[in-house]
């Protein structure tokens, strides 16, 4: 599946920060892969280590049904639970099982107590735009200063700057490029624990 720039768009000179931020944003217009992209990415740190936490996302296509099954998967304790409902082939609308978002929010909510070292999020979507699904749990991982790597659709990118209020990087749509901000982003919010408290603070 091709990335498509036909529409992109692109983050406010305002908003996008040329150095490391602590949010790494992938915006796509192709869900599909995005989610694949996000979830490759998410292999390399967990394998060397570093505590991950967060949800990704799967898409699986029944034989008959024009749309796909959503399935989303905790990074940190290994659950999987389906997110879409079937509504048949010609339903329209809002297919997201609501009943499901308050056991993902549990999940992610998790990296604010466990101090994980990084939070991915496959997607800020429509139900985040309007203040729902994972906002308010990343909300509270950005508070306590976690790195996030998130991706982000072209119709909700300016409701999820209006959200964060600060400078993000923008990724590159690749593995590399992705991997190597995780990691640079890790090392650097290790590096920041392990140095001394001021004398200040320390009286």
């Amino acid at each position: 599946m091709e990335w498509h720039h036909e529409h992109e768009t692109l983050i406010p000179a305002e908003h996008l920060n040329p150095g490391l931020g602590q949010i790494g944003v992938v915006v796509y217009d192709d869900g599909l892969f995005a989610d694949a992209l996000i979830a490759r990415c998410a292999a390399g740190p967990a394998a060397s280590g570093y505590r991950l936490n967060g949800v990704l996302q799967s898409n699986a296509h029944p034989p008959g049904r024009r749309r796909c099954d959503m399935y989303v998967k905790d990074l940190l304790g290994g659950d999987e639970i389906k997110i879409s409902l079937d509504r048949g082939n010609e339903a329209r609308g809002c297919r997201l099982d609501p009943g499901a978002f308050a056991r993902i929010d549990a999940w992610v909510e998790r990296a604010t107590l466990d101090r994980v070292d990084l939070l991915i999020i496959n997607k800020f979507g429509k139900e985040e735009a309007h203040g729902r699904g994972l906002r308010p749990a990343s909300a509270e991982a950005l508070i306590a200063e976690i790195p996030l790597v998130i991706g982000v659709s072209i119709q909700t990118l300016c409701n999820f700057l209006t959200f964060v209020g600060d400078s993000v990087t923008r990724l590159e749509p690749g593995i590399e490029a992705i991997t190597a901000w995780c990691r640079n982003v890790i090392e650097r919010g290790a590096h920041h624990r392990l140095q001394p408290w001021p004398a200040s603070a320390q009286a």
